[in-house]
């Protein structure tokens, strides 16, 4: 379904223009910490973008930033065609959902909705007419009258995000917006959380540090490191074609294989590793003896008992830990080389005896399509 609304979400972009426009933006704080370096980026109307990475990447930094509650060291920020990079927040046509919600506890569903709306002098019914239509989008509705106190996680994120949405802002800034919810509840709540702002129709930038959040939730991701963008794409894109060790690393569980090239050609490429020999089915337009990596996702390779045909793409281990995982099983094999191959399967069947257990010799192979070569 991620995928799905990714393909759909990249394909409307393309007859849209760009909303957001960040042109070598850098923030330098105690004169020498680069907070965020130079980075620069478009985001198309209507589009919901994810700034992912660890603690400390700058993520939060560039969206304060985007918000107006800090000043770049350089750089310039335009919305809609209009420079804003000097503009004080309350003049930015932006609003920001913080991780705490930050709703006034002691006032209602509805009032706290209606709190912005108010401060801007709005008229008595237009306020009640927006009100009420942004709560029958959340489906608040029966919980006006209750504070937030009376409400679930979950709810009181719908009423956070209802509130950022009552200015109709021209850009809504989702700062780890389903922290603070439980596993269970944070996976219902994206697919909702996108579905509302598909309704609305604004355009997002979301940061968080959690990858299936940003995959599920974000069309495009820029993967942040140390103030700067290591590679920007669609979900897909970046799961599929990291561009790097360090992406394929940090999206994901991968295997990489260290070996040199032995042949590239525009249709195929070989890399001999210690545990094996590679057949990659695309070229990399690399030369004969070149260092690579070869990344391989464990979910990509098929575990069985018997000695695969042919001298391409496969190794032999022993299984030395198993974690059940429910709808699957993540083995790990131990290659001749000493090297810990992760492998996972899904369960199929309820039954799961005749499988592999701890000890066992077993083959992993793979299909030339689902390796990568890494030349840095």
């Amino acid at each position: 379904m991620a995928a799905e609304k990714t393909l759909k979400l990249e394909k409307n972009s393309l007859h849209q223009d760009n909303l957001l426009r960040i042109e070598n933006l850098t923030k330098i704080y105690d004169g020498s910490v680069k907070a965020v370096d130079d980075v620069s980026l478009t985001v198309a109307k209507g589009e919901i973008f994810g700034l992912l990475g660890s603690s400390g990447c700058g993520k939060s930094t560039l969206l304060r930033m985007l918000a107006g509650f800090e000043v770049p060291t350089n750089g310039k920020i335009f919305l809609a065609g209009e420079d804003i990079t000097n503009l004080p927040p309350y003049q930015r046509p932006i609003n920001m959902m913080f991780q705490s919600y930050a709703l006034f506890p002691h006032l209602s569903v509805w009032d706290n909705i209606a709190f912005g709306l108010r401060r801007d002098g709005m008229a008595k019914e237009k306020i009640m007419e927006r009100v009420e239509s942004l709560l029958k989008l959340v489906q608040l509705g029966k919980f006006a009258k209750r504070k937030p106190h009376q409400l679930s996680g979950g709810q009181q994120q719908r009423v956070a995000l209802a509130r950022s949405l009552a200015k109709q802002p021209k850009l809504l800034l989702l700062d780890e917006p389903l922290g603070a919810l439980d596993k269970k509840l944070r996976e219902s709540t994206q697919l909702e959380l996108v579905n509302i702002i598909e309704e609305v129709g604004v355009t997002c930038v979301l940061v968080t540090h959690d990858q299936e959040e940003a995959m599920t939730i974000s069309s495009r991701i820029a993967v942040m490191s140390e103030g700067s963008f290591l590679q920007v794409g669609t979900p897909d894109e970046i799961y599929e074609t990291p561009n790097s060790r360090l992406i394929a690393d940090f999206i994901g569980n991968v295997n990489i294989f260290e070996g040199v090239v032995d042949e590239d050609l525009p249709d195929h490429v070989t890399v001999k590793c210690p545990e094996c020999t590679h057949y990659v089915g695309h070229g990399i337009t690399g030369s004969s003896g070149m260092s690579v990596g070869v990344a391989v996702r464990p979910e990509k390779i098929l575990l069985s008992k018997t000695k695969p045909k042919g001298k391409y793409n496969w190794c032999e281990g022993e299984v030395t830990d198993i974690a059940y995982f429910g709808a699957h099983t993540t083995y790990h094999l131990k290659l001749m080389t000493g090297m810990i191959l992760k492998v996972q399967q899904q369960n199929r069947t309820r039954n799961l005896e005749g499988g592999f257990t701890w000890g066992d010799r077993a083959f992993a192979q793979w299909d030339d399509l689902a390796m990568i070569v890494l030349t840095h």
